[in-house]
Formats: C-alpha cells, structure tokens, sequence
C-alpha cells in the first residue's frame, strides 16, 4: 500500500517526489487516521462512507453502536488485521468523548490511534 502523505491539517504535501508517499504501517496508520476522521454523509460520491459523529453527540449516546461503527470503519482499512484495546472515554455533561484504539496491522506492528469528539454548536 502507497498513500500520499498528509500534514499536520490534513491536507497532502508535495514538493518532495517520492518522499511524499507512505508505505507499509505508515500508510496503514495514516489510512486509519483518515476513517475516524471520515464524516458520514459528507462526501457526495459515497455518502454511505465514514461515521455518523453527529448522532453520537447526545446527551445519552448508544456507545455500543459507536463502539460497532468506528470497529467496523477500521476493519475496513486494508491492513488492520486485529483490534487489541478499545475505550471510549465519555464526558455526559460535555458530550466530549475520546476514542483510543490499538490494533496489529499485517506487518506485525501494533500501532495506536485516539480520536476525540467534541460539540462545539
């Protein structure tokens, strides 16, 4: 797997040929970023892509369906090849909530990934 790598406003860079590309648990990695990061509905070829943050950000999530969801939105990153810890932090009176995961990929390298949700209406 080749990825185009992305700086820290996700966005891709350029400018360095080769360089610019990720390979092996480095492109894993960042593809993983990249689903949590995915809003459902947001991009209009595939609006059956991403996760659904927003219906999330109640003051009662259903953190089991959460939990399904970002589980099944990994899965689907060619590469990730087994979930070893998952947690979900929750702040109901903030509706804040962190997501930390670590997971193997196919190179045998156990790699973490958190990602934190905030309403900020």
């Amino acid at each position: 797997m080749k990825v185009r790598e992305l700086d820290n406003n996700h966005d891709w860079t350029f400018g360095h040929g080769l360089a610019n590309y990720l390979t092996d648990s480095a492109a894993i990695a960042q593809c993983v970023k990249t689903k949590l990061l995915a809003l459902k509905r947001d991009w209009f070829l595939n609006r059956d892509e991403g996760i659904a943050w927003f219906d999330y950000l109640t003051k009662n999530p259903n953190t089991k369906q959460l939990e399904t969801d970002v589980k099944t939105e990994i899965f689907n990153v060619d590469g990730v090849v087994s979930i070893d810890k998952f947690d979900i932090l929750l702040d109901t009176d903030t509706r804040e909530f962190l997501i930390q995961i670590t997971y193997t990929d196919k190179y045998n390298k156990s790699n973490e990934a958190a990602f934190n949700v905030t309403d900020n209406r």
